[in-house]
């Protein structure tokens, strides 16, 4: 009994310090990844004229899509929420 005790025990340690080690494996791991990627910058917001909102209000009036998603297609189902988000954000 004593002798399966002492086994566990010297398997709990080796568990132990092996379970340290991938620690600080990923720890290493982590700093690489930081030093490696680079900041990602959020895109800056187009600020576009009174005349350029005044030409996709017109285009978006003859039935056309102005957002990014569907931008030309024809409108065929009423208003498009993000178009017309794009129309308001002025």
């Amino acid at each position: 009994m004593d002798e399966t005790l002492l086994r566990i025990n010297q398997m709990m340690r080796s568990l132990v310090n092996e379970v340290a080690d991938l620690r600080e494996r990923v720890v290493d791991l982590e700093r690489q990844l930081e030093k490696k990627s680079t900041p990602v910058q959020s895109p800056r917001p187009i600020l576009l004229g009174a005349e350029s909102y005044g030409s996709m209000g017109r285009i978006y009036s003859e039935g056309y899509h102005i957002c990014p998603l569907a931008f030309g297609e024809i409108r065929d189902e009423g208003e498009c929420l993000f178009c017309v988000n794009i129309l308001e954000s002025k």
